[in-house]
């Protein structure tokens, strides 16, 4: 699948930077790299950071999403690079796919999605098209309907896969689906790419990279899009990564570089500031602990929350309708069956906030306020039911 890519051309730039730095010489005068500096000749501020980003971090971030002993990580067929947190993973992956791949392939997304997904791929000037995710009737991913999809897409398709608490719906494959959907996608030379925003707030962070691995395991390439806005809380710091796992490292080596290319040529670097923090505590024994820890608060406070909100509505209430998927599903994220009118009736007469699709933010429910939202919930599918 990647076998085709080229290095992109060398930056004469970064090069004449590094040259620079490399002279030794007493008499060398550096007026090369934009970067103001003092009168000694000091830099002035930190440094920019590498085009691809700062070595260590994307060593640590690899082993988060990959396991450190992955061996295709151990291999080097794993070429990783930051980014501008998981959005600009997938756009990143997305200009990499529409630049050397040839024919464009068409883009498969689930339906419900994230909404940047279709306009991202679209962007980079490639055809979407879509699959049925969620079996609204059942609360469950339409895993008959995905297969479907996958045996009929022209060869070489590519299929955008959430790799855990999957937003909207946060319905999420179980470990035997990934397998069987790898083994499908392998065997008709498609090409995975996984968005995985959420890790650790599902089930833990190895739970939730278990569709990433089984892919892996399996031998076919594929791209990962990381974030660190969620599960280290760095939203506004825009700290991700995208990785493309190759068959050789060769390979990889050159998705690497192409992909070096296409960042100097749009925003030069990412920044910093994000990935020395998550660099900092995941390599540190003790500060890696207390963030794990964090992340178990974090994923029990959302079960308790379903939990309360499904006690609410079915013990408590009566409410009409089953909502025992709410205790199932995991991540921030459930769709309820609401209508596009009972959601405004929400928001409008009950100060309930939620987007017309009927998402929530199971995060935004409280001890306080549980009983209340649950309340209005019942009131809205009573009158207009």
């Amino acid at each position: 699948m990647f076998g085709h890519i080229q290095p992109g051309p060398p930056d004469p730039m970064f090069t004449l930077k590094k040259n620079a730095d490399n002279d030794n010489s007493p008499e060398k005068v550096d007026l090369g790299v934009g970067i103001y500096r003092s009168e000694a000749g000091k830099y002035q501020e930190l440094k920019y950071e590498s085009t691809i980003g700062d070595a260590e971090f994307l060593s640590l971030a690899a082993g988060v999403m990959f396991g450190e002993g992955s061996i295709a990580l151990k291999s080097g067929r794993i070429s990783s690079v930051q980014t501008i947190s998981g959005t600009g993973a997938n756009s990143l992956g997305a200009l990499l796919i529409s630049k050397t791949m040839q024919p464009k392939p068409k883009v498969f997304i689930g339906v419900p999605t994230w909404g940047n997904h279709v306009p991202i791929f679209k962007d980079a000037g490639l055809e979407t098209t879509t699959y049925p995710y969620l079996d609204s009737s059942k609360h469950a991913v339409d895993f008959a309907g995905i297969l479907e999809v996958v045996k009929s897409a022209p060869k070489g398709s590519v299929f955008v896969l959430q790799g855990c608490c999957h937003n909207p719906t946060g319905v999420d494959f179980s470990v035997q689906q990934w397998q069987e959907l790898a083994m499908e996608m392998k065997a008709h030379g498609h090409l995975p790419f996984f968005d995985t925003a959420y890790q650790g707030l599902g089930d833990g962070l190895d739970e939730d990279s278990a569709g990433v691995r089984v892919f892996v395991a399996s031998g076919i390439e594929l791209f990962v899009c990381q974030s660190f806005s969620k599960n280290f809380a760095l939203y506004g710091e825009r700290c991700g990564v995208l990785h493309v796992v190759a068959n050789t490292e060769e390979v990889a080596a050159n998705v690497q570089d192409k992909l070096r290319s296409f960042i100097r040529h749009t925003y030069s670097s990412s920044p910093a500031y994000g990935s020395r923090l998550v660099k900092i505590a995941l390599s540190n024994n003790d500060m890696r602990g207390d963030w794990i820890a964090e992340l178990d608060n974090m994923r029990q406070r959302l079960k308790a929350n379903r939990q309360a909100l499904y006690h609410q509505l079915t013990d408590i209430l009566k409410t009409p309708g089953d909502w025992s998927h709410l205790t199932k599903e995991k991540g921030l994220f459930s769709c309820l069956a609401l209508s596009p009118s009972q959601c405004k009736s929400l928001v409008n007469t009950y100060h309930v906030h939620l987007p017309e699709s009927g998402r929530i933010n199971v995060a935004g429910l409280s001890e306080n306020n549980v009983e209340r939202a649950a309340k209005a919930f019942d009131k809205v599918i009573r009158e207009q039911g």
